[in-house]
């Protein structure tokens, strides 16, 4: 649904969006008061695991508006912009952020724990999404709620395709 232009302007800007999603899970963690997360590091500092999980969530992002019947690009398209997603499309894209996550910590050997390792690649959120607990649901809905300024801030724009 996007032209060849616009889908190489994403993807030269897929280190830039992972960064930004990082700096907005960083943001996150310290009103939380989770500072000392493992994973709550600058950038720099990120092993390359978690910098590669970021740029598969910026990766995602076009998917994820195709299967709601959006698009974005740089304004080309005489189409209406989309500001903001519904609930029922957040609720949607929620939990598909979800199964997109656990099915890339599976791939890289995560198994469920109770207990969070990431030596041993233990993590206690691979479950169902109905199974989250809500601060868990409340962080995918945010993440959903954040790709439409995060490809605005990088200078791209979202559409209804159909």
């Amino acid at each position: 649904m996007n032209d060849k232009k616009t889908n190489d302007i994403f993807e030269n800007c897929i280190e830039q969006l992972a960064r930004l999603i990082h700096d907005d899970y960083l943001k996150e963690m310290q009103t939380e008061g989770k500072t000392g997360h493992p994973s709550a590091v600058r950038w720099e500092s990120l092993p390359e695991e978690f910098k590669e999980s970021n740029r598969a969530q910026a990766r995602s992002f076009g998917e994820k508006l195709n299967m709601v019947g959006l698009a974005f690009d740089a304004g080309e398209a005489p189409k209406k912009t989309v500001g903001a997603f519904n609930k029922t499309t957040i609720l949607l894209l929620a939990q598909n952020e979800h199964i997109r996550w656990m099915q890339e910590k599976l791939a890289n050997g995560w198994v469920f724990a109770p207990v969070r390792d990431n030596d041993l690649k233990h993590h206690p959120l691979l479950i169902p999404y109905e199974k989250l607990p809500p601060v868990e649901k409340h962080k995918n809905e945010k993440i959903i709620k954040n790709i439409i300024p995060l490809l605005n801030s990088i200078g791209l724009r979202v559409y209804r395709a159909i």
